[in-house]
């Protein structure tokens, strides 16, 4: 009989936990959103060439890492180069890119620049939201730190967007340690107060004096591999060569000249850069075709988005400085073929997917990967994405994961947030509360 009760017990106070999850989950959802959000812009919009500066940008055709240059943008306080580096380049990580859009952000601010500012904590946490790369510590972390900047800003709706997100993080999250989920609670506390969100800054601060269990488990990877470099001709080398060395030269000059441009530089990288792309376009068309195997196809087709990335912000100016005239009038033939090497990237993806071993591999890659499309379709990196196709298929690999892996990690959403349709991490309840439209 002893065991009986005990057994009823549990049970209670199992289904309690869980109608006090789902509880918070509603009040997430359901709670007045008195804000208004601004819509979204394509960020590559907002790309003002004339306020680049060509002799840092130009660098970066000259060998140097994008991840480097940006770092080095945002110490030099080249405000603007910064911001054309993070949004074209495709080959910066993650945790790096949020990271570097928090830092341009607090120097907007400074620069009394707020709208580019908004768009920066925007960026970070939109990042934050759909990577499938960020340890939740780190999401927590850039939600408070993108709320708190907007907040100052008086960008309400978003920073109330970027709180709300944390919360949820430090609610339900697995993986967070009982003192970083205190802090986090504090933060929230004070950032609340900041949008005159009385009821969830109180609520934050009971949650800070709550006992949290230490974590247990530790986030799993992504599944999916990484891209390796792909091996390259010897052509392709050389001719990758001349375009570092003309960039390097220009550079320089820019730097020594005080932003003059020499006539013979610029064509000298003119020239330097249509080779490149002569040679590398017709060689990796010539490796996909050659090889079955899918992770070097995928591996090719990286390497060709990349450079197409780097003509595409040629085109566009993206340099501070006209370089390739033929590219300027061809802007749209070549946003046209990034979108097609963005296709058949995330098509090998799948290919890749369906050929895993079991089931549960299948369904973690499929959610991965849906995550990954739509965050390089909503930074503007992979032009002209299916939007509305996309995000319905995220939405229906995310409710089999509900099922199959309860309470595994933080599930993405789209909320209306000051009317504005926005991607949104919620826990298991809060997810299916917004997709059954309880």
């Amino acid at each position: 009989m002893k065991n009986w009760v005990l057994i009823v017990l549990t049970a209670a106070t199992v289904l309690l936990v869980l109608v006090g999850v789902a509880s918070l989950g509603a009040f997430f959802l359901l709670r007045e959103q008195p804000f208004d959000v601004p819509e979204w812009q394509d960020p590559l919009t907002l790309v003002e060439p004339d306020r680049i500066d060509p002799a840092l940008a130009v660098a970066g055709l000259g060998g140097v890492s994008d991840g480097d240059l940006s770092a080095k943008a945002l110490d030099q306080a080249r405000s603007d180069t910064a911001y054309a580096i993070l949004v074209f380049s495709p080959s910066i990580e993650d945790r790096e890119s949020a990271g570097d859009f928090l830092l341009l952000a607090s120097r907007l601010r400074s620069d009394n620049r707020p709208d580019l500012a908004i768009t920066s904590y925007r960026l970070a946490g939109t990042i934050a939201t759909l990577s499938p790369d960020l340890p939740d510590t780190v999401r927590a972390d850039t939600f408070v730190l993108a709320g708190e900047g907007l907040a100052e800003l008086e960008e309400f709706g978003l920073a109330q967007l970027f709180f709300d997100q944390a919360f949820n993080i430090a609610m339900a999250s697995p993986y967070l340690q009982a003192a970083t989920r205190r802090g986090v609670f504090e933060r929230l506390h004070q950032g609340y107060q900041m949008i005159g969100d009385r009821e969830r800054a109180r609520v934050s601060l009971k949650q800070s004096a709550e006992a949290f269990p230490m974590a247990t488990v530790a986030e799993s990877p992504p599944l999916l591999p990484v891209a390796e470099p792909p091996h390259v001709s010897l052509e392709v080398q050389q001719a990758e060569a001349a375009r570092w060395e003309a960039a390097q030269a220009l550079s320089d000059a820019l730097v020594v000249r005080g932003g003059y441009a020499p006539p013979e530089l610029v064509a000298a990288l003119r020239e330097a850069l249509m080779a490149e792309d002569q040679a590398k376009v017709p060689y990796y068309d010539a490796q996909l075709a050659a090889t079955p195997q899918l992770s070097v196809q995928i591996s090719v087709v990286q390497a060709r988005i990349n450079w197409l990335s780097m003509k595409h912000r040629v085109a566009r100016r993206g340099y501070g400085i006209g370089l390739v005239p033929e590219w300027e009038v061809q802007a749209e033939e070549i946003r046209a073929e990034l979108t097609k090497s963005y296709e058949l990237l995330f098509a090998l993806y799948a290919d890749l997917i369906v050929a895993m071993p079991n089931a549960e591999q299948i369904d973690l890659a499929t959610e991965e990967i849906l995550r990954r499309e739509n965050l390089a379709g909503t930074l503007g990196r992979y032009p002209n994405y299916p939007a509305e196709q996309r995000i319905a298929q995220l939405l229906q690999a995310t409710a089999h994961l509900v099922e199959s892996r309860p309470g595994d990690k933080m599930r993405v959403v789209v909320l209306p947030y000051g009317g504005v349709d926005s991607f949104v991490l919620v826990d298991d309840a809060g997810f299916l509360a917004a997709t059954r439209g309880d």
